[in-house]
């Protein structure tokens, strides 16, 4: 055959790979965008929340010892904050810093499964990686589990692919310690991959066994003692030690509860992938069966399942296996099922009239389930987030105001205590312990602003009833302090001093005084003063700086009077649309 005819016979072959390897590049692309588009807009998770939190108070401004349970991850995250960032500007710059993570994820998904660098099989692999519809549930998420992640996959991709070694061994070492300060648990994923690459190494490692270990061994205590000292060094090791301290005390006492929420989600978004490391593994069963020892190498799909099934079982064994764990199961199971797939492929001549079968089979088994589970995303702005954070801002000095959410959703605010924070690993010591209860930490430093969710229901009773006695509703989900006193006035106290407006029931724009819907923190709609006297003189309709202590407030018997903080800026508070405050977050949607 001459050289041209060759050159013809070549490009009639590529065109088709070029054609299709650009489809998924437009794709891959447009997701990454879209993946932009739902970081800014969707609902934060009370997570995330807690983590930005820590990450400001490490980024200098306040006192660190509030930071509560700090790792490497909230120190990482520290640097992509701005001292002087709103809230909102602050979880904002978080969640882009987790969308490029999210992205590195793909890639190196795509790269562990040993396709060649932009090849189609490569290209196919990274569409793979970009449609797993649990990484989009969580992967852009500002949570540790995305960097742990990161972190096991380019470890997988060491072992698999580099060439053994020294140098090899030294990274697993170090990356193995490393990722065990970004997260509590990540020894359970970390260690079981350096024992495999020390003690079954890949065909062709010149070495003896003792010398990968002894590398290990070595990066592993470089790291360690580099992360000691740069710790004591910004006075964060005693904190990051209580964190360790406390994480393993709550991983035995704490709530406990199967995986069948976590798994369940699997079934409706991932029908093809679970398909797929069924197949798998029925093969390799089948391959054992036989005796074949080519499934006992590194070249068969084995090390991929065991990955997989490591992780299964870490899942099963986790005692509170939340849906957020997906992160690592998901890949896992992707990387098993396309090398399976992969294999079938290579060894099979598949007729061309199949292929409208399986297009149609990935269609509605894969891409269908995930535009389905992607698009629901739509449905859960962060609108009230931002608008209640921003109107907490509004109405608290960032020194002297304190804001009670349980959540860390105004991390620019200080909050009442570390016990404040109220989640599922700390709620028996919380509500069940020899105190101090959060009636006392609330009375001790008074929040000036409440925002309440799901977290502050559980809250019990007498807790809830030294709120009603302390604060009055903008919103159900949006709490001041303040009072409303019966007609004719009477004694109030001013628990916390500040600047309070004092009008009419009718004119305080609390939660039940209006119908209309009102978004913005200006409000012009002008009042007619009321004759209310404090303490003497006359204040009707005025905001006035009062000090702690009693107050007495006397008006007509027909007149209602109402006492509302509003904080160091505002003269009268937004009229807000009312929502139910267990729609400020909602968890596992």
């Amino acid at each position: 055959m001459s050289s041209a005819k060759w050159r013809s016979w070549r490009a009639e072959i590529n065109a088709p790979k070029t054609a299709l390897s650009l489809l998924l590049l437009a794709g891959v692309t447009a997701l990454g965008i879209h993946s932009l588009y739902l970081a800014a807009m969707r609902i934060y998770q009370v997570d995330e929340c807690m983590e930005v939190y820590v990450a400001r108070m490490l980024r200098g401004v306040g006192d660190k010892s509030a930071a509560g349970h700090v790792t490497l991850f909230q120190i990482l995250l520290s640097f992509c904050l701005r001292a002087g960032a709103t809230s909102t500007d602050c979880l904002c710059a978080a969640r882009l810093g987790m969308v490029l993570l999210f992205w590195v994820n793909w890639l190196l998904l795509a790269c562990a499964t040993g396709a060649r660098l932009l090849s189609l099989r490569w290209w196919m692999a990274l569409a793979g990686a970009a449609t797993l519809a649990p990484l989009w549930d969580f992967g852009f998420e500002v949570r540790h589990d995305n960097l742990l992640l990161t972190g096991v996959l380019g470890m997988w991709c060491l072992i698999r692919f580099a060439r053994p070694g020294i140098a090899t061994s030294l990274v697993l070492g170090a990356a193995t310690v490393l990722l065990q300060f970004i997260a509590f648990k990540s020894f359970a994923y970390t260690l079981p991959l350096s024992v495999a690459a020390v003690a079954l190494p890949r065909a062709g490692n010149p070495l003896a066994r003792w010398k990968p270990a002894l590398a290990w061994l070595t990066g592993a205590a470089a790291a360690f003692c580099t992360m000691r000292l740069s710790l004591e060094a910004c006075g964060l090791w005693q904190l990051y030690s209580n964190s360790v301290t406390f994480l393993s005390s709550a991983s035995t006492h704490g709530h406990h509860f199967g995986a069948g929420l976590a798994l369940s989600r699997l079934l409706q978004q991932t029908p093809l992938l679970l398909a797929l490391a069924a197949s798998g593994t029925i093969a390799l069963a089948v391959g054992f069966s036989r005796r074949d020892r080519t499934v006992l190498s590194w070249q068969s799909s084995l090390p991929e399942f065991l990955l997989f099934a490591g992780t299964l079982t870490i899942l099963l064994l986790n005692p509170a296996p939340y849906p957020y764990n997906l992160l690592h199961l998901a890949p896992y199971a992707f990387l098993f099922g396309f090398k399976h797939l992969s294999y079938i492929v290579q060894t099979r001549d598949l007729p061309m009239n199949l292929v409208p079968i399986l297009v149609s089979v990935l269609l509605f088994t894969h891409l269908v389930p995930f535009g389905v589970a992607t698009r629901r995303h739509q449905n859960f702005p962060n609108t009230r987030q931002e608008l209640l954070t921003s109107l907490a801002e509004e109405t608290t000095d960032p020194l002297k105001d304190r804001v009670f959410d349980a959540t860390g959703l105004v991390s620019t605010r200080p909050i009442v205590d570390n016990r404040t924070f109220l989640h599922s690993l700390n709620f028996n010591s919380v509500f069940q312990g020899p105190g101090p209860q959060i009636r006392d930490l609330l009375a001790l430093h008074p929040p000036a602003v409440i925002i309440c969710s799901y977290r502050t229901d559980w809250l019990v009773a007498r807790d809830r009833d030294f709120i009603l006695e302390r604060y009055v509703p903008l919103a159900d989900d949006f709490w001041v302090l303040g009072r409303i006193l019966s007609s004719g006035g009477g004694t109030v106290e001013v628990v916390h001093p500040g600047r309070y407006r004092i009008s009419t029931l009718e004119q305080s724009h609390l939660a039940g005084t209006h119908t209309n819907r009102f978004d913005s923190l200006s409000d012009p709609t002008p009042y007619a003063s009321p004759r209310i006297r404090i303490d003497g003189a006359e204040c009707g309709g005025r905001t006035l700086e009062l000090t702690a202590g009693q107050h007495r407030l006397n008006c007509a018997p027909d007149c209602r009077p109402a006492l509302v903080w509003v904080g160091p800026k505002l003269e009268q508070l937004p009229r807000i649309e009312q929502r139910d405050r267990q729609q400020l977050f909602i968890n596992w949607y």
